[in-house]
């Protein structure tokens, strides 16, 4: 199976998501990593304003850390000693990069938190398909955040791994898995996720390289489904006073 993983050069996840990305590097399945370089001066004033107003001094300071230290290097360096490409990027539905993509003769796309919304375009070039790693448990929990929003109304939080379309957190679901949290450090439930993830998306490879396509259970709105936007500043301070890290 030729397929390739997707993931930005900043996130903020602990270790800026190495608990996923380093040990996909020595899957047989993932061929190669592309990075979408999304290192900016926007991601240094929300990590400064989340730090400095108080309202999620970790998530902050975390932000500016993965956006200086030398994480880029150290996925670099994992793919290579593994004989796996690197690509990296700056927009990933660019008409370069899609020639790019063509040209690699792709089965499969792995998308893991890029936040990059990816266009038909994008999503026709792989012969399978491309899945996602949705950070909420569909259906019922979809948008942004997801794992943030079950830590602040205090559900369970977890990782969706599923179809991706041209309509979000849509598509058939592969895997669903509750990452065990006692909600008191929002940061390291996004840590232990990550190694979850790993082992999901492993499994996950496997089984559709046996099917040779992409199927699953469907992954339909139900009467519990909620749709989730990016937190406010005052929905970081509401999670803080519930006692959680962040």
């Amino acid at each position: 199976m030729n397929a390739w993983l997707v993931t930005s050069a900043v996130t903020f996840v602990p270790k800026n998501y190495d608990g996923l990305v380093l040990p996909l590097a020595n899957d047989p399945r993932i061929q190669g990593l592309i990075v979408i370089d999304n290192r900016s001066w926007d991601i240094v004033l929300k990590a400064l304003l989340l730090f400095l107003s108080g309202a999620a001094p970790f998530m902050g300071l975390q932000l500016l850390k993965n956006q200086f230290d030398n994480s880029l290097k150290r996925k670099i360096q994992a793919y290579q000693a593994a004989g796996k490409k690197i690509l990296v990027v700056k927009d990933i539905n660019s008409p370069e990069s899609l020639e790019l993509l063509k040209s690699l003769k792709l089965d499969l796309i792995v998308n893991a938190r890029t936040r990059s919304f990816f266009k038909k375009n994008l999503l026709s070039i792989p012969k399978m398909g491309c899945i996602n790693i949705h950070h909420g448990l569909l259906p019922d929990q979809r948008g942004l955040m997801c794992d943030f929003w079950a830590h602040l109304h205090k559900t369970e939080a977890g990782f969706s791994i599923h179809e991706m379309t041209s309509k979000l957190d849509d598509g058939a679901l592969l895997k669903v898995e509750v990452v065990p949290s006692d909600k008191k450090d929002y940061l390291a439930s996004l840590e232990m996720g990550a190694a979850l993830e790993a082992k999901a998306i492993s499994n996950v490879l496997a089984e559709l390289e046996n099917t040779g396509k992409i199927q699953g259970q469907e992954n339909l709105k139900t009467t519990s489904t909620v749709y989730r936007s990016n937190p406010k500043i005052t929905d970081f301070y509401r999670l803080r006073l519930r006692g959680t890290k962040i």
